[in-house]
């Protein structure tokens, strides 16, 4: 058996030391500051029950391994930097997946768990944009938004990020059990909740502000007066970073909170473009292939002033199903994009 490393131990006194009664985030950090690391820190707050709780924390360490995770503390390199500017950053974060898939740029998607139909397509629509210009799409894998968001990042073979208010080995929402699964395949899953932890009402609002500060710009695409969305954008102005919002139906009753933002200064959206104009990233698009068949007659559709998918059909002589499809590869191929009303137009020219 390999004997723990530095790390290691330092891993399993971080873990520790936020388990003492009463040392919160904030308290944790400023005892590892003080006292040097989380060995002096635990010895200084738990000199009673040390061991018992580096056991504990052993154990939790141990099944996070055996589940896939893997597990940083504030000071190690592979700790999501960006969370060490919040003023109460978590000591460890458990994670699966790519690490890299935190790197900046990158952008929150998040809103309402019941939204509309207009919601979830905005959503996915700024996902696939973000996510295939390059940038991280991170939000909170719960049902509606957060997980359209989540979904067509992945569709473009884009990077994004869930940060879950339970330990990363249970399925919440269990609808989402597959989505959680792929992206911690091929984006990253992070917690502060250590394995079997099934969370509670109090730890969903506290990881929007691990959502907000692994963003550069939160976009609260519809939101309720009541909506989790609301504390990741209060958190993201706290940070600093940029709020913007999807304007939305002033009598839309799952938009009010979202609307209201707009009236405190967020920025608005009115064209998926919008979002890459704020994350000060541009794309430079080139020709894709040469086109035929049916995806020739929806380019020459486009080409000649169609927008929506039914215009295109009608003109392509195509079913309106088959039209979104051959839409949907060209704006993959990034020779289309579409706003936020679902209207698509051509990028670059054909060779």
């Amino acid at each position: 058996m390999t004997p723990p490393s530095r790390e290691d131990d330092a891993r399993r006194d971080a873990l520790a030391l936020r388990s003492v009664p009463g040392v919160g985030d904030v308290a944790a950090c400023r005892l590892v500051d003080a006292h040097a690391g989380p060995e002096g820190a635990l010895a200084a707050a738990a000199p009673a029950d040390a061991a018992a709780r580096r056991g504990v924390a052993a154990d939790q360490l141990a099944a996070a391994a055996r589940a896939g995770m893997w597990v940083r503390w504030r000071d190690e390199a592979e700790y999501p930097a960006r969370l060490r500017e919040l003023a109460d950053p978590p000591l460890v974060v458990f994670c699966r997946g790519l690490a890299a898939a935190a790197d900046p740029p990158a952008v929150a998607i998040v809103g309402t768990r019941q939204p509309s139909a207009y919601g979830l397509r905005v959503a996915a629509a700024l996902a696939r944009q973000c996510a295939g210009a390059g940038v991280t799409v991170v939000s909170g894998l719960a049902q509606g938004i957060d997980g359209a968001a989540h979904r067509a990042a992945l569709e473009v073979g884009g990077r994004t990020v869930a940060v879950l208010g339970t330990g990363i080995d249970v399925a919440y929402p269990r609808g989402h059990r597959a989505l959680q699964e792929r992206i911690g395949a091929d984006g990253l899953l992070v917690s502060e909740l250590p394995p079997g932890e099934t969370g509670h009402s109090g730890t969903f609002p506290r990881r929007n502000r691990l959502i907000a500060a692994l963003a550069d710009v939160t976009v609260v695409v519809e939101a309720g007066e009541r909506s989790g969305a609301l504390i990741t954008a209060d958190h993201a102005v706290e940070l600093g970073r940029t709020v913007a919002v999807v304007p939305n139906a002033i009598d839309a009753v799952t938009a009010r909170g979202s609307n209201a933002l707009l009236k405190s200064g967020a920025e608005p959206l009115v064209d998926v473009a919008d979002v890459l104009h704020l994350l000060r990233v541009t794309t430079s698009p080139v020709a894709g292939p040469s086109l035929d068949g049916d995806a020739a007659r929806c380019w020459d559709a486009l080409r000649a002033g169609s927008g929506s998918v039914d215009d295109v059909a009608l003109r392509a002589g195509l079913s309106a199903r088959e039209a979104a499809a051959v839409l949907s590869r060209l704006e993959v191929d990034g020779l289309v994009a579409f706003d936020l009303l679902g209207i698509a137009r051509p990028l670059v020219p054909v060779r």
